[in-house]
Parts: C-alpha cells; structure tokens; sequence
C-alpha cells in the first residue's frame, strides 16, 4: 500500500489539562471503588490522628497534678504509688488497637487501588486498540509506527504502575492532611497556626519545581516513542542495513535520541529531586518555630504529641513530592494516550447503510472524481470510469503514477475529495465498510502474515473455512506442494510476518487466503512480483478461473500478466491518459507502447511524464 506525507512529525502540543481531563473521565466506572477507599483511608487517618491524643492522655497521667506523691515524680516506686494504672492500660491498649486497625483498613484500601490500576489499564489498552481500528489511513502516514507501540505499551504502563500508588497516596494525603490539622488545634491552636505559617512556602515551591520539571518529563516520553519507532523501522529492515553497510549510521541515530532521552530524564529527575529536601528543610524550620513558642508559652506538656503531629503535618506533602517525579510522567503519557484517543475519526457509516454484500454484482463508476493525500499537491482530478461487472481491469503506469491509490479508494481505506465511486448504482460511502470489503479480496505486493499455523493464515479469509476448504485454497494457489514438505504440513507455526519461509511461499499463501474468501471482486496489486516466471505463469492460468464473473483490477508492472485483460487503464500522474487492449494501445504506439518496449524490447522511448 502506498504511504503517502509520511513523516515524523510529533505533536506540539503540552496540555497537562487535556491528561487530567482524560485520567479523571476514565475514572468514572470505578468512583464508587474510590469512595470506598477514600471513607477506608479517612477512617485510618483519623485513627493514626488519634495515637497522639491517646500518647498525651498516657504523658498526662504521669504530670505532678495527676500524681498524688509529685515531689516523687522520678521516684518510680512512689510515683506507682499515685497513679491510674487501668486507665494507663486502657489509654495504652485503646492506642495498639487503633495502631492495627489503621493498618488493617489501609490494607484493605490498597487492595482496591490495586485492583482499580489493573482494570483501568486494561480497559485503556483497549480503548486505544478499537481506537486504532477507527482512525483513518491518513493518521497513520503521519505517526510512525513505533510512536504509536509506545503510546499503547510505554505510556499506559507509565499510567498503570503509578496509578496505584498515585491513587493511595493522594487520597490518604488529603484525608490525613485534614485529620491532623484537626488534631493540632485541638492539642495547641497557637502552635497549629505555627504550623499553617509554613503552607504557603510548601505549596509555592512544589508548583515552581513542578512546572519547570514537567516539560522535562514531556521531551523524556516523546523521545522514548521515536526511539521506539527507530528500532522498529531497523529490526524490520535490518538486512537493507546491513547490506548497504549503514550499521553506524543507524547506530549514531540511535545514539543521539539515546543520548537526547538520558538527558531528558536526567533533568527531569534532577529537578523532581529538590522537592523532598525542599519540604524537609522547611519542616524543619517549622519544629524551629514550634518550640519557640512553646518554650514562651510554658506548654511543654503538649509539646511531645504536637511534634507527632508536626512531623505528620508535612507528610502528605512529602509523600506527594516523592511521587511528583511518577505524576509527571503519567501526566505526560497520559496526553500522548488521549491525544491518539481524541484525534479525528474516519467517517462513520450512515445509518442506513447498506449491511449485506449479498446482491453485489460488481459495477463500478467512477464520476468526476477528485483525490489528494495532501491538500496542497494534486494527485487525481475529475476521474472518469465505468468498470461492467464481470471486467478485469488492469492498471499500469510509472511509480507513483496513482494505481494503488485508485485501489485505495474503490476499498474506502481513503475518503474522496469531490465526485462519486458507485458499486452496482449505489455510492460506495452508503455501504458499510464492512460489507464493501467482505465483497473484495485483495492479494498486495507487501505481504502480511500473523505467528500462527499456515491453516490459519489462510483461513483468515474466511474464518468459516474447513480444513478441506483451506486445502484447496492451497492447491489452487500452487501452494499445497511445499507445505507438505514443512514438519506438521498445514499445522507447521510461521514466525511473525512468515520470516521463516521464503517471499515467495509467502505471497502464495496470502494469495490462497484471497481464494478462500470467494470475493466478488478481486484486486491484485503486484500478486505474482515475488514468485518466479514458472510459479507465475502457474499461478495466472489459476488466476484466470478465479477472475471469470469476477470483476477484477490488476496492478501489474509485469506488463506479460495483463495481455489478456479487457481493458487497460494507463495512468500517469493521478489521471488515465490511455485505455484500451493490449494490442490497441501497442497500435497507437502511444505511453503504454513505450513502457511495454521498454520491459521487452530494451528500447526506453517512453515519456517520463505526461503534463
């Protein structure tokens, strides 16, 4: 298939509003869950609050005013004397048990967070897969392929291994947060609004760091998806690399994103990193200030469960700036994932629209059809064709001169710009996709095979097929002699994309799948380029009782495979310039002449272009 204004183009574009947006909409299936594991953790930090005040009821048994013998108060004989032991007991028991039961309901919570991250990100991985199957051809030209394995693998692991961890933290900081505000102001409301002295430096500086270090963090997620993207493109070229001797090259490119993502991370990390002590330092002033005024005050018997609660105090804060650094680079893949969510779909089908194939004959009619990948370079202007069922049709041309994509129009993989393409009366756009492609079968130059058994690369054409069905498929594509020949026949596994078998076994196994299907329609766009002229010729005599009643479009740079076609379109430069049969196009001696001298006769008199 052609490609056409493929580039490496990255979006622009830094909406951290955009993430938020996305992550907080995904999250609606589980708000219960969520509340759940909020009222668990208020409950826990609530119980944690209380260990103080249970700690200073425990202290205040022991002051010279609860004690009968004070004078004593060192005295731990005497002082046994003058105390509550069962409400010490009490007091001190009532405080394990509310030590383990916060424990207990913060278990229980990250079990469900822990659940919530799962599910979330499968059912993100399965947004972005039935997303894919949305999107139009054009988005793919324009995002390399390895960009988008990063988006749907990289990015929503990102997601996933933080949102757990994020989910817990940021919850029980909000919760505990309020719960020991409340706990200082009723021990110390002076020292509490030392405490709340300290906010606004806390908060000031974790926007500051925050903001400067997400564009880092940003630049580290788009560099590991071109990255992803150029190892893509050299595992699945590699012996072009190594035959033209581009090993360093490719290395040096590597190198340089390697090196540009290290960087990234390294400064993204770097900065993250000043938050903590950052919080820490001003924690510790904040302990300063404390004892200042209760050493003024004269208070020291609240002192012991205010520092507690003073070094909880910042703790939220600290459990967020530890986590700054993973909120980022969820932020960041996360406006990758939903960017790809949110890009523009291809044109639903009408509601009415045709849904069965069953009457298709295979009349086409091209009317005054317009058609550019790029608004700004005309290719196809104001086409004119009519296709009789039952016609095969070939095409040739120069490279580029709009074959395929005469190809990708009739099968909808490309919308029009201007006119219509009808099948059998009826405008293409007002059949669904589905019943026009079920209606065709298309073998391409490129050939596409899954891991899995040969029976089942076939049958992919038909997913209803028996085993006999698929033999004979194989037998009609000339295909059936060297499978016996592998160890488990039809059951022998090929390796992604059939790497363990020749191009040209593998072009007639993709050719036996189109058998299988029994399409109405069939286009071949260079079917027999990779097998040799014995296995050719072979295959065409099959070809031609494929193609009887069928009406057919074949891509041929091979101009011996279409002599007996009944009609050649010759194109050049998005338009047909010729049309006619074998020998009436030789007897004008006109483009197709020139191209059919030039293969079979050495002399190169055609034109190179046509204006």
């Amino acid at each position: 298939m052609a490609r056409h204004g493929r580039g490496r183009k990255m979006e622009k574009a830094r909406n951290s509003k955009l993430a938020w947006r996305g992550l907080l909409r995904e999250f609606k299936p589980y708000r219960w869950r969520i509340i759940i594991i909020a009222v668990l953790l208020t409950i826990a930090n609530v119980a944690n609050a209380l260990i103080p005040l249970l700690l200073g009821n425990i202290l205040g048994a022991f002051s010279p005013e609860n004690v009968r013998y004070g004078r004593y108060f060192l005295d731990v004989t005497n002082l046994a004397l003058g105390l509550d032991w069962t409400k010490v007991f009490i007091d001190f028991g009532l405080m394990i048990g509310v030590i383990v039961a916060a424990a207990l309901l913060g278990t229980i919570a990250q079990l469900i967070a822990i659940k919530i991250s799962g599910a979330y990100a499968y059912n993100l991985r399965n947004k972005i897969r039935a997303k894919i199957d949305r999107l139009p051809l054009s988005y793919f030209d324009k995002h390399p392929h390895g960009e988008l394995l990063s988006i749907g693998t990289n990015d929503v692991d990102a997601i996933a291994q933080t949102l757990n961890n994020t989910l817990i933290t940021v919850v029980s900081s909000i919760t505990l947060f309020v719960a020991i505000l409340i706990g200082m102001l009723l021990v110390n409301w002076r020292l509490a609004l030392v405490a709340l002295g300290m906010l606004p430096f806390v908060v000031i500086i974790t926007l500051v760091i925050t903001k400067n270090s997400q564009n880092q963090f940003i630049t580290f997620q788009k560099k590991t998806g071109e990255l992803e993207g150029v190892v893509e493109e050299n595992f699945s070229g590699l012996q072009v690399i190594q035959l033209f001797n581009q090993q360093d090259k490719q290395l040096e490119t590597f190198t340089n994103l390697n090196d540009s993502m290290a960087k990234s991370n390294f400064w993204s990390q770097w900065l993250s990193s000043f938050i903590f002590p950052s919080i820490r330092f001003i924690n510790n002033l904040g302990f300063v200030g404390v004892l200042l005024v209760a050493g003024v005050t004269n208070d020291v018997i609240s002192l012991a469960p205010f520092i507690i609660f003073l070094n909880n105090f910042m703790q939220p804060f600290l459990n967020l700036g530890q986590i700054s650094a993973n909120i980022q680079t969820t932020l960041a893949g996360a406006e990758r994932v939903f960017n790809l969510l949110n890009a523009a779909e291809q044109e639903k089908d009408p509601e009415d629209a045709l849904t069965t194939n069953d009457h298709v004959v295979g009349e086409f009619c091209f009317k005054d059809v317009d058609f550019s990948y790029n608004p700004d370079v005309e290719l196809i202007k104001n086409m004119n064709l009519h296709v009789k069922p039952g016609d095969t049709i070939a095409i040739v041309g120069p490279t580029g001169a709009g074959k395929t994509t005469l190809v990708n129009l009739i099968m909808r993989f490309y919308e029009i710009n201007g006119g219509s393409i009808t099948l059998d009366g009826t405008d293409i756009r007002n059949y669904s996709r589905s019943a026009l492609r079920r209606s065709v079968g298309m073998v391409l130059q490129d050939t596409w095979l899954f891991k899995g058994s040969i029976k089942n690369n076939i049958r992919y054409g038909n997913r209803d097929a028996t085993d006999e069905e698929v033999i004979e498929a194989a037998k009609a594509a000339r295909a059936h002699h060297f499978i016996t020949t592998f160890p488990g026949e039809y059951e022998f596994i090929l390796n992604e994309d059939g790497t363990n078998i020749s191009q040209g076994q593998r072009q007639l196994i993709t050719i036996a799948r189109a058998i299988i299907s029994k399409p109405k329609i069939l286009i071949l766009d260079e079917a027999t380029s990779s097998v040799d002229t014995r296995t050719e010729y072979a295959i065409q005599s099959v070809m031609n009782e494929i193609m009887k009643d069928r009406t057919t479009f074949i891509i041929a740079h091979r101009l011996s495979t279409i002599k007996n076609a009944k009609k050649i379109l010759v194109m050049n430069k998005g338009n047909i310039i010729e049309t006619g049969t074998h020998e009436e196009l030789l007897a004008t001696n006109g483009f197709y002449a020139g191209l059919y001298n030039a293969q079979f006769l050495g002399i190169d008199d055609s034109q190179e272009t046509v204006d």
